[in-house]
């Protein structure tokens, strides 16, 4: 028993010995850390194509106002839209074909940590993680999707790396390790930076024509009030603006303010976008009219401050709660610009709309004009809207907009005027020719034996011959003016299609400064005109009798010759005694100034014999004018 034991306690001892060694030497060695084995590894190492993105989304969070703000980019049915923007088309294949290929090959930098409690500092939350209650560190969630849904790639970004550009915090959605990433990525969520932003995409050389039609809707009565219409006007792009009704005495166009108007219309920019009944956009696309046919898409237009009013031929026209401008260019493009409510509001609430705050911006507006204690209750709310972001450190919290309802027609007459056809020359009649051309040569020969007697008679067949070859030359060249001015028909009208396609789906928000700068007055349009200087010379000022300098009619005083021509009425007086005998004064007084009057006008007479009764005036001209004076010096 006692070698039995003996050898149990030392393989015990050995047991235990190895146990201890193996423990030590497991101590010893360095702890193995997960994700440091993946620096320098791409994050999505199998996202190599950059046309397989369809989807893009970004969230992000904004700590100030607490507020998640969704974007995204799908590609649907042939066309990118937004969905987050009522699916609005995008102009987003470029945009998104370029934050695509950026996004290939994305490199994990330095860990910086592997904690999930490190992700506030890191500016790495999750922004759509509802479990986490931080609302600071919530980073930019950009996820990167192809066609059916499954992500590509899907980063949190947190905040640039102090001092090293290009550098940010970054990690995976399903992973806690954060790394330091180079991104060049330059991603907007801002809606206007994934859309076409210019609104009317006019050329400014092509205008030709903008009349502001300013008037405001008394909603009570149902009429409009204050209306002024101003129109302006030019030939051609090199020509001047012209106001109608211009009082070129006292007034001249304001050309600063003309300039900041049409400058705005060619860059008014989208600000938001509403969709419009699905009946009123089918209409619009369909015959470019507006046509209602139910009472809910009356609503929906007042609510956006436009209003269909019955026209005498029992139609319906469009108004609108601040009045319209209607540009024209030389393409017969013709569009009508109606402006109706304004709101306030954020970005994402001009942007995408918020149906609440709409409808409380509207009642101060009511609250003014009728002066209604029901309106009370919803302007107190609105104040209270309007109040919360405004306490925000946000510059861009509240910003004051308007609903523009924009239509297009087409007008040919202001591409010009079409071409006339050429009249074919008559072939004339050769038996009649001969005998009409005889008796005139006959006659001729009879009376007259001058140089006329020499010339020949022209060949009918001949002129006939040069007539059709000028009607010919001239029908090519009507050809070619139809065809190109058929061409400017068609393109018009492509254009107005085309317009009216994209401008029928939606009512558009622009800025209330573009509103102003667009809705002018007649009294901005124009400026009082250059009085002239103190003491300038005025054309014949002064002294009347000069009359226009460098304009010597007969018998008029020449500037310069204030002495030769008082001088020249001496001599009548002593004609006076024989007035009874006109030519008898006329024939003594040859060597007074009088006679060289006429001498220097009847050569006139002489070579212009194709005016007979020019030298009688000039004769009774210098024939009266020395009694007259005479009777003058009297």
């Amino acid at each position: 028993m006692n070698e039995t034991t003996r050898t149990l306690t030392f393989v015990g001892i050995a047991v235990v010995a190895l146990i201890a060694a193996f423990v030590t030497d497991r101590a010893s060695q360095p702890v193995e850390l997960t994700g440091y084995e993946k620096v320098g590894e791409e994050f999505y190492p199998d996202f190599t194509d950059p046309t397989q993105a369809r989807a893009l989304r970004v969230v992000s969070y904004d700590e100030d106002s607490a507020t998640l703000k969704v974007f995204n980019v799908d590609y649907k049915n042939g066309a990118w839209r937004i969905p987050s923007h009522h699916d609005y088309p995008a102009d987003a294949e470029d945009e998104l074909a370029e934050t695509a290929t950026s996004l290939v090959g994305v490199v994990r930098g330095a860990l910086e940590s592997r904690r999930k409690s490190d992700h506030e500092r890191f500016g790495v939350i999750d922004p759509l993680d509802e479990s986490n209650t931080n609302l600071q560190g919530r980073g930019q969630r950009l996820t990167l999707s192809k066609e059916g849904g499954a992500p590509l790639v899907d980063f949190i970004i947190g905040k640039q790396v102090p001092e090293q550009p290009n550098e940010y915090y970054v990690r995976k959605v399903d992973e806690d390790s954060v790394y330091r990433t180079k991104l060049n990525v330059d991603l907007s969520s801002d809606f206007s930076d994934w859309i076409e932003p210019d609104l009317l995409k006019v050329d400014r050389d092509r205008l030709v024509e903008i009349i502001v039609n300013k008037y405001s809707i008394d909603e009570k009565n149902r009429r409009l009030v204050d209306e002024e219409l101003s129109t302006l006007k030019r030939k051609n792009s090199s020509s001047p603006w012209e106001l109608e009704g211009l009082n070129t005495e006292t007034e001249k166009l304001n050309t600063a303010d003309v300039n900041q108007m049409i400058n705005t219309l060619v860059d008014l920019k989208i600000q938001g976008i509403r969709p419009k009944p699905a009946a009123i956009a089918a209409e619009l696309k369909k015959s470019g009219q507006l046509q209602l046919k139910n009472a809910l898409d009356f609503v929906d237009l007042q609510s956006k401050g436009f209003i269909v009013a019955q026209t005498a031929s029992g139609g319906q026209q469009l108004v609108s709660n601040e009045g319209e401008v209607i540009v024209v260019t030389n393409q017969g493009v013709v569009y009508s610009l109606y402006f109706g409510e304004i709101f306030t509001g954020s970005t994402l609430d001009i942007e995408v709309g918020n149906g609440s705050k709409e409808k409380s911006d509207k009642a101060p507006a009511k609250d003014a004009d009728k002066a209604d204690s029901k309106e009370k209750k919803p302007a107190d709310k609105t104040e209270e809207a309007v109040e919360k972001p405004g306490k925000t450190d946000d510059n861009d919290a509240m910003k004051t907009s308007r609903y523009l309802f924009v239509t297009v027609t087409f007008d040919p007459s202001f591409i010009g005027d079409p071409p006339q056809k050429p009249t074919k020359p008559e072939k004339p009649a050769e038996s009649k020719e001969k005998t009409e051309g005889d008796k005139p040569a006959d006659a001729k020969s009879a009376d007259k034996k001058d140089d006329k007697a020499d010339e020949k008679k022209p060949d009918p067949e001949a002129e006939y011959a040069a007539a059709m070859k000028k009607y010919e030359s001239a029908l090519k060249t009507y050809e070619k003016q139809l065809k190109e001015y058929d061409e400017k028909i068609i393109k018009g009208q492509e254009r107005v299609q085309e317009l009216n396609q994209r401008f029928a789906d939606w009512y558009y928000v622009i800025s209330a400064n573009s509103f102003e700068k667009l809705r002018m007055s007649r009294k901005a349009l124009v400026e009082p005109a250059d009085k002239p200087e103190e003491g300038a010379a005025q054309p014949g000022a002064g002294n009347p009798a000069l009359g226009i300098p460098g304009l010597n009619l007969p018998g008029m005083k020449a500037p310069g010759q204030p002495s030769a021509k008082p001088a020249a009425p001496k001599p009548a007086p002593s004609a006076k005694p024989a007035p009874s005998t006109k030519p008898a004064p006329a024939k003594s007084d040859s060597e007074s100034k009088p006679a060289p009057a006429k001498t220097e006008a009847k050569p006139k007479p002489a070579a212009e014999k194709a005016s007979p009764k020019q030298p009688e005036s000039e004769k009774k001209t210098t024939d009266s004018k020395p009694p007259e004076k005479a009777a003058g010096s009297e």
